[in-house]
């Protein structure tokens, strides 16, 4: 009854794997209706216009006490608004760091 090997408990219970990996039907949430559907793109919407206002907000609450954490956050919050992206960032690096490599080969 108490045993690791009880074939009971195997049989009825879903192994982790099976959930993760498979995604069985049976164990997946039922389709929303259309209206709910509209509900959470809306909700989605307005979340993601307002949350970079509160990261700055936030930043800014926090920049007296914290100056370094209330940066990033005024940081991040400024770049999310501006649809700033990690590849956009990056590739200003590249640019910047090929501008010295120019400049290094012509003054030789």
């Amino acid at each position: 009854m108490f045993s690791k090997n009880n074939p009971e408990k195997q049989a009825n219970t879903p192994q982790i794997e099976d959930l993760v990996m498979n995604n069985n039907p049976e164990y997946l949430t039922p389709e929303l209706p259309i209206e709910q559907q509209s509900m959470v793109k809306l909700v989605e919407k307005i979340s993601g216009i307002l949350s970079p206002y509160f990261i700055v907000i936030v930043g800014l609450y926090l920049y007296d006490n914290n100056f370094l954490f209330g940066s990033i956050l005024i940081l991040v919050g400024i770049l999310s608004l501006l649809k700033v992206s990690y590849e956009d960032i990056w590739e200003w690096i590249e640019k910047i760091r090929s501008l010295f490599n120019q400049n290094n080969t012509l003054n030789k």
